[in-house]
């Protein structure tokens, strides 16, 4: 009797494994940065991207500012379309760059591109911290540090490994975990709508066979 039953319990079990993996795709991303070269300590001429994406559904991303470590030497903004590239750099150190007249909306992402002159020595990492103004008037700071052993917080500063292999090698980019996030979504929702509707012709094959059995 237990075999002429598996059909129904197959059936429900992958319904319900089917909605756990649709409940545990993340829904939201982190501004992040990785380079296409190897970033050494003491590097000169680094190109870097910064990707943001928009994380309100009600408001549109409006201006971008990042801030880079103390040891950085000369970081300049890469002009983006649609955006106004700004330079600030006090002290003709670390300094601050940004953009502002564009927008990201909805689900969208952009990439932002800086420069700098040398990256300092005696390091193994480059933390940065990111500002993410809303048309809203809320800013997000993306400056918390991750300690080891304890969950991410809310809102990580993006950092860039500079142990022979870029930070985009060891994360998935922005834009990646948001693409994937999707189409783990639509895979998972596919698998639980075929599932709920075989469920009842399983259940009418079982019967079948557990009349014919008798």
């Amino acid at each position: 009797m237990t075999f002429l039953r598996w059909p129904a319990r197959t059936a429900a079990a992958l319904l319900t494994a089917g909605l756990l993996m649709v409940t545990a795709v993340p829904a939201r991303a982190h501004v992040h940065v990785h380079s296409e070269d190897e970033v050494k300590p003491g590097a000169k001429d680094v190109r870097m991207t910064f990707h943001v994406p928009n994380e309100k559904d009600d408001a549109r991303t409006v201006g971008v500012w990042i801030e880079a470590p103390k040891g950085v030497r000369g970081m300049r903004a890469e002009q983006v379309k649609g955006w106004t590239a700004q330079q600030q750099a006090p002290g003709g150190g670390s300094g601050t760059v940004g953009w502002s007249g564009g927008a990201i909306s909805g689900e969208d992402g952009a990439d932002f591109v800086v420069h700098i002159d040398r990256v300092p020595t005696g390091v193994d990492a480059l933390t940065f911290a990111a500002r993410q103004q809303y048309d809203d008037g809320e800013v997000v700071s993306w400056d918390q540090s991750a300690e080891e052993g304890k969950p991410e917080p809310e809102h990580p500063a993006p950092v860039l490994s500079l142990t022979g292999a870029s930070h985009a090698e060891s994360a998935p980019h922005a834009g990646e975990g948001l693409g994937s996030a999707r189409t783990a979504a639509i895979v998972c929702g596919a698998v639980v709508l075929l599932t709920a509707a075989a469920l009842p012709v399983l259940r009418s094959v079982a019967r079948r066979r557990k009349a014919v059995s008798r």
